[in-house]
């Protein structure tokens, strides 16, 4: 029954983990997406490029959570207390930081998605004013689908200290069903939650502007900070 707790609170915290980093105005969210829709006129390109940038994003997470949950398999039975404590000491500690200094270790942060989207801005502009190559700016827009695919695969599989808990629980859970469930959740719940906003970009690139904000962005890592630090207090509470 306690292994069974603990999973319905990590899979609970990964659905609510998923909508606040989807809004969260950092890499992993609709900031990527933004200097491919902003003016976009055409809603069923807004749509496709929003599709293909979750979908990788959710395919990544599928990865990781059967991957993680087969390790989590092979751990000896005897190990496994350790390696609970360790990993729940290793998420107090990270959340710790996250309250703290959210900016520490979430270095893709918003200077970083704010210049990206500056070099696109810019980027596209440059392409209005000089378009000496048609046929090379009809090849750019027909990558954007499967460029976001692939960024949206990779920016998910690299490690990022806001989604520690599930990595932390995926590790420890014994079951390849229900890593994949926590990281599932997580996707499904950040894809809703990107979409969304992506809609509000569509119908009032106005409204995002506004929520493009760095303290926007501190306090909700701040508060992903405080709900890690609780989970990982749970789990040694739960094993203690």
């Amino acid at each position: 029954m306690t292994h069974e707790h603990i999973f319905l609170v990590a899979l609970q915290s990964s659905l609510m983990l998923g909508l606040v980093h989807g809004i969260n105005p950092c890499g992993h969210s609709w900031l990527a997406l933004a200097p491919f829709v902003s003016g976009e006129r055409d809603g069923r390109r807004v749509l496709k490029l929003t599709l293909a940038f979750v979908g990788g994003t959710a395919l990544a997470c599928l990865v990781i959570g059967l991957t993680l949950g087969a390790v989590s398999t092979l751990f000896p039975p005897a190990f496994a207390g350790w390696m609970d404590r360790l990993a729940a000491g290793i998420i107090v500690a990270l959340g710790l930081v996250l309250l703290i200094r959210p900016h520490l270790l979430h270095s893709h942060g918003h200077e970083e998605a704010h210049h990206h989207d500056h070099h696109h801005t810019h980027h596209h502009e440059h392409a209005h004013q000089h378009d000496h190559g048609p046929h090379h700016a009809d090849r750019l827009h027909k990558a954007a689908a499967p460029g976001l695919f692939a960024f949206g695969f990779l920016n998910m599989i690299v490690p990022c200290p806001t989604v520690a808990i599930m990595y932390s629980y995926a590790i420890n859970s014994g079951s390849v069903w229900k890593s994949t469930a926590v990281f599932g959740a997580y996707a499904a719940t950040t894809a809703l939650a990107v979409g969304a906003v992506i809609w509000g970009l569509f119908r009032a690139v106005s409204w995002a502007g506004r929520l493009n904000n760095p303290h926007i962005e501190e306090w909700i890592l701040r508060g992903i900070g405080l709900m890690t630090m609780a989970f990982g207090l749970y789990s040694l509470y739960v094993e203690l």
